[in-house]
């Protein structure tokens, strides 16, 4: 494809069944058989037709959606609708900039592991009665001396 040239829109929907339409009428276009797509694309005999048919009974999800969509020659782009964009900007008020957060940033490793177990054997020693820590101990003691 030259630099200068676009690539053809297939369909436009804003819709899941708007999507629906726009790979049937893939299917229709290229004139490609529904268990054929099924085996090209990888997915188990009949599937297509689950997802895509007159009455599908699957919803096209996480694991059939790229490979449904690879197999016919198709990606996904967002176009932003202005109008829709306009009239979100007038009825919603922008939200707080103090307010927004960035991705947490806690690191699980073994040494975090080990502080928060601390902290809860802590805790567990603080809500118990002076009881349950002499049997806690009394297991203890008769474990360590018990050996190997």
């Amino acid at each position: 494809m030259a630099d200068d040239e676009q690539p053809r829109i297939v369909a436009t929907f804003d819709s899941y069944a708007g999507m629906l339409e726009a790979i049937r009428a893939r299917v229709n276009e290229l004139q490609v058989n529904g268990e054929r797509l099924d085996e090209y694309v990888g997915l188990p005999r009949g599937y297509y037709f689950k997802v895509a048919g007159a009455k599908p009974i699957r919803r096209l999800g996480m694991t059939s959606f790229a490979p449904i969509l690879n197999g016919l020659g198709l990606k996904c782009q967002f176009v932003e609708n202005q109008e829709a964009t306009e009239r979100l900007k007038s009825r919603v008020p922008p939200r707080k900039s103090s307010f927004v957060r960035g991705a947490p940033s806690i690191v699980l490793t073994v040494r975090y592991f080990k502080r928060i177990g601390r902290k809860g054997a802590q805790a567990r020693v603080d809500n118990s009665t002076k009881e349950q820590r002499q049997e806690w101990a009394r297991k203890a003691a008769i474990a360590r001396w018990r050996g190997p």
